[in-house]
This record gives C-alpha cells, structure tokens and sequence, in this order.
C-alpha cells in the first residue's frame, strides 16, 4: 500500500499494526538540514581565521605557490560543494513551505510547474513572464553562495609576523677603530670574502665606493634617494642609511636562509650625523706656496685644533686642481670640523666649513628581503655607546686622509665628487621651481649632502669590520615578516558568515512556526512518481479538463505573454487540488468552482476551473471530513493567501 501523506490534518495518524509509522523518520525529514553543520563550521573557522590573522605557511604555502591551477581547482570544488549545501537547505524550506500549503489551497499547473522549478532550481524557458522572472530570481540567486564561497576560501599570498634572531656589532672594544697611516703596508687590519671586502681603513681603502656616494648624494628623482650597501649583498638604502644596518645581507642568516621571509625589522644603535657647511671668508685654513717644486701646503688653524694648527702637503704643478681638508689631527680635539681650502679649478668650494653634530640614537632597520631595500628610520636618543667618541673622531680624520689621496696633478677626484652632487642638486631645483637658485646656496647644499653620506656609509664601513673582521657582535632579536596563505577577502568571510547565519535563522524560524513541519505530508510533487500515482487515483477528468480549456481557449485571445513559446501554450492555467483519505492515499483532481453544481444548459467545460480564485477546497472529502468545512482561497506563486 503506498501511503502518501502522514496523517489528516485533523486526526494524525499513529504508528500501523505492521510496524511502519505513517510519518516521516527523523533523519528523512531533516537529514539535508545538517549540512548547515559543515558549512556553519567553515564558516566560523574563515571568520576567526581572518579575526585572529590565521595564516598558513611552510610546506602548504610553498605548495600552493608551485600548482597554483591546482589550488584554484580545489577551491572551485569546494565552494560548488558548499553552495550546494547553503542552497539546498534553501530549496527544501521552499520545498516543505508549498507542501504544506498545497494541502491547503488549489493551484494551477504553471504555478505548479514554477514551484518546481524554483525548488530544483532551474530556467524553465516557457513559463508566463509573470512566473518567469521569479524563478528567473530564484535561480540566479542560487549561484551566490557558491560565488561567495569561493571569494572566502580563495588563497593569497599576505604576511604574517614571527621572530628571528641575527648578530649586530657591538662597540665594549673600539681599539682597531682609528686612523691608520696611508702609507703601504700599514693600513689597518682587513678582509675579503665573497660577501665583500671589510677594512678598518675606510678612507685609504675604501675611497672608491665613498666617493661614489658623494657623488650621487643629491638626488635628482622625487623619491628617496636609493644607494648600494657598501659590500656585495645586493642590498640598497631607501634614504639615509645613519650609519647602521650592516649586519644586513652579512649575519642575519638565521632570519635571510628561509625562502618564505618578505622581510624583518629589528633595532640598531647608531649616530645621527647632523651636518652644516657655510662659507667661512675668514678661515684660518688655506693653500700656499710652492713650498718646493710642485709641492703645496694646506695649514691653519680650526675652531676645534688642539696642540697647533693643522698642516698638510699637496702635489700638483700649479696648485689650482687641489682641493684640501683640514681636519684636527690632535686625538685630544673632539674633531667636529672640516675646512676646505681649493685651488682655482674649484674656487667653488674655497672657504667652505662643516660642522659635524653626532647624535647617538636608537634606530628602526627594516629589512624587504624581496627588492633588498633597507630603510632606516630614527627612533629615540639615547645615552652614547662610545663616550670617547673615537668612532666619530676617526670618521671626521678620514675626509683629511681621502682629500691628500685623492688629489693628482690635474684633477682632484674628491673635488669632482662634490661638484657632481652639487649640479644635481641644481637639476633637482630646476625640475621642482623655475626660479634662479643662487650658486653660493647650491654649493653649501650639494656639499652637506656628500659629506652627510660619505659620514653615514663610514660609520657603516666601520660597523661591517667590526662585524667580520673583529668578530664584535651580540644577538639582536627581530621582528620576522613570513610570507603565508591568506584565505579569502574579509568582505566575502563576512557575508558567507553572514548567509550562512541568516539560512540557520530561516531554518529555525519555519521549523517553529510549522512545529518542526509535523503537518508535513509524504507527497512530494517534486517526485514523479508522487505525481503520476495521485493524478491516476484522481481518474481521467484532469486529461478531460484540459482539452476542454484547450478547446475553449482557441475561440478566446490570449491574456498573457511567454518568452520562448507561443502565447498561452498549453494548459497550465487548469486548476488542481490535492485530495486525501483515510488510508493515506492522495489523489490530484481538478478543482470544483465555488458554490458550482452542474448548470443546465452550460458548456461542459464551465464545470472547471481556469482561475484558481475561483475554486473552492476542502483537503479531505466531504463524506470522510465533513467538519473541514469549504474554503475558498486565493493561491499566490509563492504559496500565499
């Protein structure tokens, strides 16, 4: 005996005499509800994922990164699969809210074939308009969940923070930092490695690679001004450098040997070399002589001499391509000036005074291991690490040192140097202001520069040696930037949570309302065989019914439009009911016009019903439920009064 619904609405049904209950189990009424138990549970793992910045790294992410096709195929799956069940929870609550009113109200068949089609969900091309775009609706809505399923889960690549450990030099013994004689074979002690050369004669040794820097110190671009590190790391400076940041690219390999690193930051002590050149008209710091053939003399006295004035030879034929430093030689003086006296190639600078200010500070290094950049950013003062200010000291005597070297007999190299950042500065000026820039503030400005930068990357050079030539260094911790796996965007985690949380409070709110669907009958006109089995019990007046409106509406014009087919194409304007007995048997009959015996003298096809507004319905036959009553009630697409 097939039964096809549970119980009559008025007498529910107990469990038969064979041992088989007549309503539905447990798990069939409500097994595709716990989908929402898979999906409520990924649901909140992406949200919490995203609050607490969860990110994945290692072995996965090193994977995701080599098969990314595979990665994007996995998360298409998924997120079918997971729409699959948001929507069908939907499709169900859809399903058992017009089975419920089905056993309530008449419908027609295009009401019925839409409620079909939106259960499923599918485009039925020859609905009316008026049903099509519902369903038309409902279907695209049922590619959303999939759609943001797919936005939440879609790996990329972001950041996520870890500590590491490298070795930055310390300065408890300064004793290989100072001035070493420029003659052969008595520079200070050094090291070539395929990480570079490190010497602790910066300025006899090392000249090139400064001069290089006072070469290029007035950028010409609207950024910062980006330089190389002085050894072979590859690695630049955004910006000034302050003389820290050497332990980048040479000890850090604890942190650098992980491919995964995007980079780190970590904390240095360092000098601010704060510089200030005028034009000093009465300084006591000049060229003379010849004092003999072809040798010349820079003397005088600094505002920062100590034990006599400073002195100093010069070869050249004339004297005109010389460009002396005066720096105090005394180890008692604290050397915080520079004097330049210039022959007439480069009067130009002839005058110039500088003012070193060494400012101990504790700086920000951060590290960008993929376009190995450091910037270097000051944080705070600081007590200073080097009170005999030794390491500065020694900075300032290498400009003396450098400027002796680095004059020939036709051209002072250092000179040079100065006058290209100082005609950068000028095109930099010009490109930023049309107005005339006065040549006295040009020079004072492009030679602060070289001098600044050549002060910063000695301070480096020297915190290089300290690291591998005098092996000086201590642990520093840092703050380790990884590259990992981000699932999803936050906008689409929010709204999956967020849909998934609404379908829990629609599932909730029908199971209330219907008192957990108990009134809920076995039929299922989504069932074929539910359909063909109640319209064979409701006998042959269906297939009667219908060509009779067919036949009635090929004399009348039709009233409304489809999309693909023809005007009023079929019969889905017959208006059906469902009837049920007591032995749990439902059949589909046409639906009987309220208050609408058999009128003599009437076509017989008057009898049925084409408007379901006008039907009148009783779930229950008259003979087997007379206290039912009649109902007429109006039949909304959704199943509303």
């Amino acid at each position: 005996m097939v039964r096809q619904f549970s119980f009559l609405p008025s007498a529910p049904r107990a469990t038969g005499r064979d041992g088989r209950t007549l309503r539905y189990s447990h798990w069939r009424r409500y097994n595709t509800f716990y989908g929402l138990a898979f999906t409520t549970t990924l649901a909140t793992t992406l949200l919490l994922a995203e609050v607490y910045q969860w990110r994945v790294t290692g072995y996965i992410f090193i994977l995701a990164n080599r098969f990314p096709g595979s990665v994007a195929l996995v998360v298409q799956l998924l997120a079918a699969f997971f729409g699959l069940l948001h929507f069908a929870v939907v499709c169900k609550l859809i399903n058992y809210a017009l089975r419920l009113r089905l056993t309530k109200v008449s419908v027609s068949l295009d009401i019925l074939r839409t409620w079909v089609d939106m259960s499923i969900p599918r485009v039925d091309w020859d609905l009316p308009l008026r049903f099509f775009f519902p369903v038309l609706f409902v279907v695209f809505l049922s590619l959303v969940p999939a759609a943001l399923w797919a936005g939440s889960m879609t790996p990329s690549v972001s950041r996520t923070v870890t500590s590491g450990m490298l070795l930055i030099p310390t300065y408890e013994d300064v004793s290989m930092i100072k001035e070493y004689s420029m003659v052969i074979g008595s520079a200070g002690p050094s090291l070539r490695t395929q990480k570079g050369f490190f010497t602790y004669s910066v300025g006899q040794q090392q000249s090139g690679q400064l001069l290089s820097s006072a070469a290029s110190a007035s950028s010409t671009g609207i950024g910062p001004h980006v330089h190389r590190k002085l050894d072979n790391t590859q690695f630049s400076y955004r910006g000034r450098s302050y003389g820290v940041g050497a332990p980048v690219g040479l000890l850090d390999q604890g942190i650098a040997s992980d491919p995964s690193v995007a980079g780190y930051v970590y904390q240095e002590e360092g000098y601010v070399a704060n510089v200030t050149c005028i034009y000093n008209t009465t300084s006591d710091f000049v060229l003379s002589g010849p004092v003999n053939e072809w040798i010349y003399a820079a003397s005088g006295n600094l505002p920062d001499s100590v034990d006599g004035s400073e002195y100093s030879n010069y070869f050249g034929p004339d004297g005109k391509a010389i460009v002396a430093i005066g720096v105090a030689f005394s180890s008692d003086s604290p050397r915080r000036y520079l004097a330049i006296a210039a022959g007439s190639a480069y009067k130009f600078l002839n005058n110039t005074q500088c003012e070193f200010d060494f400012v101990p500070t504790l700086f920000n290094v951060t590290v960008d291991m993929g376009n190995l950049n450091i910037t270097v950013t000051p944080s705070a003062t600081m007590t200073d690490f080097n009170p005999q200010r030794n390491i500065t000291r020694t900075v300032v005597r290498q400009f003396e040192l450098m400027s002796n070297d680095m004059t020939n007999l036709y051209v002072s190299l250092l000179g040079e140097a100065f006058n290209s950042s100082i005609e950068a500065y000028k095109m930099s000026r010009i490109s930023a202001s049309r107005d005339p820039i006065p040549e006295d503030e040009a020079v004072l400005v492009g030679l602060t520069n070289s001098i600044t930068a050549m002060a910063d990357d000695m301070l480096v050079a020297y915190a290089s040696a300290q690291l591998m030539v005098g092996r000086l260094f201590t642990p520093q911790p840092a703050k380790v930037y990884v590259y990992a796996l981000q699932f999803g965007q936050p906008g689409y985690i929010y709204a999956i949570f967020s849909l998934n949380l609404l379908i829990i409070f629609a599932v909730v709110f029908e199971a209330v309302r219907t008192v957990g669907w108990s009134s809920l009958g076995r039929f299922n006109y989504l069932d074929p065989r539910d359909l063909i089995i109640a319209a064979s019990r409701g006998g042959a007046d269906i297939a009667a019914a219908a060509d009779d409106i067919m036949d009635a509406r090929d004399r009348k014009k039709a009233r409304h439009l489809w999309l693909l087919s023809d005007p009023d194409e079929g019969n889905g304007s017959l208006v059906v009911n469902l009837k049920g007995d007591q032995e749990g048997h439902v059949r589909i009959v046409v639906a009987e016009a309220d208050g609408g015996e058999r009128k003599m003298g009437k076509e017989e096809s008057e009898i049925y019903v084409s408007d379901e507004k006008k039907s009148r319905f009783s779930f229950v036959d008259e003979e087997v439920g007379k206290n039912q009553g009649l109902k007429k009630l109006k039949m909304g697409i959704f199943g509303f009064m």
